[in-house]
Parts: structure tokens; C-alpha cells; sequence
């Protein structure tokens, strides 16, 4: 019967927990809810994309993930700049369309660099309404990079 090392052991302790840790360092959600049942309820965030030693920030993607079975639509909006809009375009929209499932809205892209980018998340109907934005900035080359979020409106 082979015996395996201490040093294959702790090497594969280690890389499970670098592997692990850097899993859990590209995901990047926003949940939240709306919970006065207004119909024009919009919850807003400034989303940073900074060069975390992974390269300069290129775009913010985002797509949202409606979390409540009922009639309303949960939807995101992310938006930077007024400069540029007919190259790269300032701002995109998706909606899920699916109610309570595991599925997440079409997937948005936002090339404006780095810099402070505006999440807004609304809902299409009165009601109450909870989310979940999944969202990363990332190089030009696709690399993940510095994503941090703050909450400015809560509806």
C-alpha cells in the first residue's frame, strides 16, 4: 500500500484554498429588493472599476436576476459618460423575463474604461420585488479587475 506524503497533502490543501479563494474573488453580487411597492421604484448604485494589479479596467458587465414570482419584471440599466456614446455606446438595458428562477437577464457589456460606472435597478409593476446583479469589470483582454459597489438610493 502506497503512503501519500505530508508535502502532497499540504500542497494540496493549499492549492485548494488558493483556488477557492480565487473563486470567490471574481464573483461579485448585488442583492436588494423593493419594498415600498411603487411601480417606479429604482434602486441606484455606483459601481467602481479599478486596476487591482490585474490590468486597467476596460468594461462593466452586468445582468440581473429577478428572484420573486409575481407579475412585475425586475430590469437594470448601467450607464457612464456622455462623451463617446456613438463609438461605445453610455449606457445598456436588460431584463429578466423569468420570475423565480435560477436564470440570470441577457448579459450587458459597458466599454467606458475605468472609473465610476451607475447601476440602476427598477421593476416593471407595483409590487415587491427582490434581486440578485451579478456584475464584474474586466480588462480589454477579459481579465477580471477591481469591481466594488455602493448602495445611493434604496426604493
Amino acid at each position: 500500500m502506497k503512503l501519500i506524503s505530508v508535502k502532497t497533502i499540504i500542497s494540496l490543501v493549499a492549492g485548494s484554498v488558493i483556488l477557492t479563494h480565487s473563486v470567490f474573488a471574481l464573483a461579485h453580487n448585488q442583492s436588494g429588493s423593493f419594498t415600498t411597492g411603487l411601480a417606479a421604484a429604482v434602486d441606484f448604485y455606483t459601481v467602481s472599476c479599478t486596476d487591482d494589479g490585474n490590468g486597467a479596467p476596460s468594461y462593466l458587465e452586468a445582468r440581473v436576476k429577478d428572484m420573486t414570482a409575481n407579475s412585475s419584471k425586475v430590469n437594470i440599466t448601467i450607464q457612464k459618460g456622455t462623451t463617446n456614446c456613438n463609438t461605445n455606446a453610455c449606457a445598456r438595458f436588460s431584463l429578466d423575463a423569468t420570475d423565480n428562477d435560477a436564470g440570470y437577464s441577457p448579459l450587458i457589456k459597458l466599454t467606458q474604461g475605468a472609473g465610476t460606472y451607475n447601476l440602476y435597478v427598477s421593476h416593471t409593476a407595483a409590487g415587491t420585488d427582490s434581486y440578485d446583479v451579478e456584475l464584474h469589470c474586466k480588462t480589454a483582454t477579459n481579465v477580471h479587475t477591481g469591481t466594488s459597489t455602493t448602495s445611493r438610493q434604496q426604493q
